[in-house]
């Protein structure tokens, strides 16, 4: 069959099949989340109906998926915004994220998995889920109270931590070292690059915008943006950098300027889909049959992210004086995991060096966090607001 009929027929299975168990678990009141997991798991080549048997298809869906993400992440944080995160919402992240890195990784070395396997698992786990927790926000119109700004910047601190992490894991990959130095030269690197590209690019990125909007036409202004996305992201990975990472810059940068409402309304639509789409294909990427070999790993992850993220979070707003109900509450709305997990196992994935039970390992625990964790995060939403 021609390459390309073969494409449209798998990208009308995908989308299809997207849109229907999506609607299903929207009408189940269920995370939209878990509707596109379970499309790509029936339909993807290891499901019961195998309609995509295409997996380079898969993979170069989810790296545009990826980049859409990422990029639509970083609209959402100018740097006005980070600035105003404050040091609660950095220690409380910080902490969380170690006690998860540290957790995973002993988890991983405990089930005698390899070094590479343990890392991406550690890193995998250390993340909790922005867009599952701020759809509770939003569900309950909690995003401006006090909780809600706080649980906002411990997230958009642990995205950016989770972008640092994925582009030093993919430094340390190339090189086939992890020595300390290396990664302290590593995260130095990466961070003089974000300097040096928010900057360059929030002095020039405006005024070509600036330009652009004179002629009044949408259609140029969102092929630009996409064109610093995808140009970004390129970039960042032959330089040795995750492509994610560029991706997220692109956002930052356009984020700052007086046209980034208008374009985030624009990519909006296009990004929506894609990720979408992403989640879809990481799905199409697990190969359920795995799972009876791996249910005791799987069920004891699932308890120990569940645990240790709430000891984590705890312990980090306890640090403030807060009450202990205030400081579970916290906890119990951070349990969930969600996209930065598959960003980080595709990295590995794509660099060739974790094992592919990994793929349905995680794809369970971040099915049973989010089912589980949107439950707490409810709860635990209505314990901090009875607080504030």
């Amino acid at each position: 069959m021609n390459i390309g009929i073969e494409l449209l027929g798998d990208l009308a299975f995908l989308l299809i099949a997207c849109a229907g168990v999506g609607a299903l678990a929207y009408i189940l009141k269920q995370p939209l989340i878990l509707g596109f997991l379970a499309a790509g798991i029936l339909i993807g080549p290891f499901g019961p109906f195998a309609l995509i048997k295409n997996i380079e298809m898969l993979n170069n869906f989810s790296d545009i998926a990826i980049v859409l993400l990422l990029f639509g992440v970083g609209l959402s944080f100018p740097l006005s915004k980070l600035r105003g995160v404050g040091k609660a919402g950095l220690i409380i992240a910080s902490i969380e994220v170690v006690v998860m890195l540290g957790v995973g990784f002993a988890l991983g070395t405990l089930f005698g998995w390899n070094f590479y396997d343990s890392m991406f698992l550690a890193a995998a786990l250390s993340i909790s889920s922005t867009a599952v927790i701020i759809k509770v926000l939003e569900d309950r119109d909690s995003m401006e109270t006090t909780s809600g700004v706080l649980l906002t910047g411990v997230l958009v601190i642990e995205d950016i931590i989770a972008i640092v992490m994925i582009s030093t894991m993919h430094s340390a990959v190339l090189t086939g070292s992890v020595e300390f130095e290396l990664l302290i030269w590593t995260v130095a690197k990466i961070g003089m690059f974000f300097a040096g590209t928010l900057t360059l690019g929030i002095l020039v990125v405006p005024k070509i915008f600036g330009i652009i909007s004179k002629l009044e036409r949408f259609e140029i202004t969102i092929t630009f943006a996409l064109g610093l996305a995808f140009g970004l992201s390129f970039l960042t990975y032959n330089l040795g950098f995750s492509a994610a990472t560029g991706a997220f810059l692109a956002g930052v940068i356009i984020a700052g300027s007086k046209f980034s409402d208008d374009i985030s309304t624009l990519i909006t639509p296009i990004r929506e889909i894609f990720v979408a789409i992403f989640f879809v294909t990481i799905g199409a990427l697990m190969n359920l049959s795995e799972i009876g070999t791996f249910w005791i790993p799987i069920a004891v992850i699932t308890i120990i992210v569940l645990f240790g993220k709430i000891i984590g979070v705890y312990t980090g707003v306890k640090l403030f004086g807060t009450s202990k109900q205030y400081a579970l509450g916290i906890g119990l709305s951070m349990a969930s995991l969600g996209e930065f997990s598959f960003i980080v196992l595709k990295t590995g994935k794509d660099l060739g060096v974790v094992s592919d039970m990994l793929f349905p390992i995680v794809g369970m625990v971040v099915v049973l966090t989010t089912f589980i964790g949107v439950m707490m995060a409810k709860r635990g939403i209505k314990t901090v607001e009875a607080y504030e």
